[in-house]
């Protein structure tokens, strides 16, 4: 640019520019050199939205371990909801160093309610991802009814489980909408027998706009006591045989706490044959329970009752006089 000035000067001295050629050579050096800084700025996006769309077709090119909209495999007609998982041994695949779940052997009888308790990566939570088959097992069995979960159809598996998680997925819908959500042609009445049975039927009814409320996008108009019994609603709406509730009440005040505790132990009730496989730290909520597991380092260390675990004075005594459990 400066070589451009100098130079464009040296012809006006020697009267071979003129003044309107000099304005018109300065007037090219300054748009052109935008334009190189624009093309510079433009390539740095060009090379970004590749890199970005490299991933994006990557993605979709991924051939998942777990086909979700796989239709083979079977369907038992009768499921007693007994669970077993056999020298189980669990690795994510991101962390293929890291041993999760080792030689893990666990027995849960139909229409029992089991409880997993441990310090945080023990391995709980995981338990649930296999039995939802988000993932598969490294090594071992996971048997429902004695067959392998391998064998079963993805879509009947996820049917017959219920899951009630820590943070409740609510959408920018109605409250009935948010309950049946997933399923068709609903009758009301159903919605409102799960309602009751969750323990918010009565809260609902309070509303001007009763089960037609909009809840706001991820649920923002309700308390966090409020959406996970909606929640619970469209789970028990659905009827599963095994109810599986991970660290349902763990981040609610005692008073929401025992209403929603009091909704789900309704759920136990409500259906005698039904499985429940309970994570919680709060004793509450497992003490009640007909097996309690202590988990450690990805295998069970200490199972009974809660009055069998206390006289042991064992890992779940020390969790007790630690505070780890509540």
């Amino acid at each position: 640019m400066t070589f451009v000035y100098w130079r464009a000067l040296v012809l006006v001295e020697k009267n071979e520019l003129t003044s309107n050629h000099i304005l018109m050579v300065f007037a090219f050096a300054v748009f052109s050199l935008q334009a190189v800084k624009i093309i510079g700025m433009t390539s740095k996006r060009i090379a970004a939205s590749v890199s970005a769309a490299k991933t994006f077709f990557d993605l979709f090119d991924r051939n998942p371990a777990i086909d979700n909209t796989s239709i083979e495999g079977q369907e038992l007609v009768n499921f007693h909801g007994e669970i077993k998982f056999d020298q189980v041994k669990f690795i994510y695949p991101t962390r293929p160093t890291s041993i999760v779940l080792n030689k893990f052997q666990l027995n849960i009888k139909p229409s029992q309610r089991v409880a997993l308790v441990g310090a945080s990566g023990c391995g709980k939570s995981t338990i649930i991802q296999l039995l939802e088959r988000f993932y598969d097992v490294t090594s071992g069995q996971l048997l429902l009814d004695g067959i392998d979960i391998r064998k079963l159809n993805i879509h009947w598996i996820r049917s017959h489980f219920g899951l009630v998680s820590q943070e409740p997925i609510l959408f920018d819908l109605t409250i009935a909408e948010n309950i049946a959500y997933g399923l068709e042609n609903v009758p009301m009445e159903d919605i409102i027998n799960a309602a009751r049975k969750a323990n918010i039927h009565q809260f609902i009814q309070k509303l001007p706009q009763g089960y037609e409320t909009k809840v706001g996008w991820k649920g923002s108009f309700l308390s966090g006591g409020e959406k996970q019994r909606i929640a619970i609603a469209r789970t028990l709406l659905r009827q599963p045989k095994v109810l599986l509730l991970d660290e349902a009440t763990s981040a609610m005040d005692s008073h929401n706490e025992q209403i929603v505790q009091e909704a789900l132990e309704k759920a136990q009730r409500e259906d005698p044959s039904r499985t429940s496989l309970i994570i919680a730290h709060r004793l509450s909520t497992i003490c009640s329970c007909d097996l309690i597991c202590v988990l450690d380092r990805g295998h069970i260390v200490e199972s009974g009752t809660h009055k069998e675990l206390i006289e042991r004075r064992g890992a779940y005594y020390k969790m007790l006089a630690k505070n780890n459990l509540q």
